[in-house]
């Protein structure tokens, strides 16, 4: 790749180039939200991801909300990655396993979890009931526009190795 000569322009041009309406408030109703629960296809990553009436992924600038079901019996791959999780739990019940201390902290419906960057983890539902349903928010969205988005997969017996 050739290195290029920038360029530049007055500082007023700047400003208003960056210049936006202020946004109108949003809602997503749960009734609709979980028909289309239901109906979508539930991967490890995520079921859904909220998005403004324009089809922006970023709920709020740099940040995205998905939510993800992690259906009884079933977990996630445990993995680490560089942006951070704010989880809100829905419904439901499961654990949290935080892979490289092998620490497990037990979730039901209204707690709410952090996990910084680069902390090995992933959830599980070994209930019998219904789906553990999570509402993620994430920076992954600022992280990407930044050209820092990392993640790493394991198998469950990598992660100790490393």
């Amino acid at each position: 790749m050739p290195v290029q000569t920038g360029s530049q322009f007055p500082y007023p041009e700047f400003r208003k180039r960056h210049a936006q309406e202020r946004p109108a408030p949003t809602i997503w109703q749960w009734e609709r939200l979980a028909e289309e629960l239901a109906a979508a296809e539930h991967t490890e990553y995520g079921t859904l991801t909220l998005a403004t009436p324009d089809g922006d992924h970023q709920v709020v600038p740099g940040m995205s909300m998905t939510f993800q079901s992690v259906r009884p019996g079933e977990h996630t791959t445990p993995h680490t990655h560089s942006w951070w999780h704010l989880y809100f739990v829905r419904s439901g019940s499961g654990v949290l396993v935080f892979d490289e201390t092998d620490e497990t902290v037990g979730v039901s419906g209204g707690d709410i979890v952090l996990i910084p960057a680069w902390h090995v983890h992933h959830f599980e539902n070994n209930k019998s009931g219904g789906d553990l349903l999570l509402l993620n928010m994430s920076n992954l969205p600022q992280l990407a526009d930044l050209h820092n988005k990392f993640s790493n997969e394991y198998a469950p017996t990598d992660v100790q190795n490393n």
